[in-house]
């Protein structure tokens, strides 16, 4: 059994932490649905998400951060053009 700790972004301003315990097999999709993460992703500290379906124990070392980030995330602004 592994302990990490899962720092969650986009909470209405509020900084969480949640400590977890996972077993070999465990995925992100569990450990979201159990925390009730609908729409959110999780993230390696140096970058890159971590698959849905991937085996989480063996993604990540006992004691180590992920962060939990809102999936469905927007980037950029349609601005319309100007008919003239």
């Amino acid at each position: 059994m592994k302990q990490i700790i899962i720092s969650v972004a986009g909470t209405d301003g509020s900084r969480e932490y949640k400590d977890v315990q996972i077993l070999p097999g465990t995925k992100p999709r569990d450990v979201l649905a159990q925390l009730k993460l609908n729409g959110f992703q999780l993230n390696k500290p140096e970058g890159g998400a971590i698959g849905f379906n991937d085996d989480l124990y063996q993604a990540v070392a006992d004691g180590q951060k992920v962060f939990a980030t809102k999936s469905d995330v927007e980037a950029g602004l349609y601005v319309r053009p100007s008919t003239l």
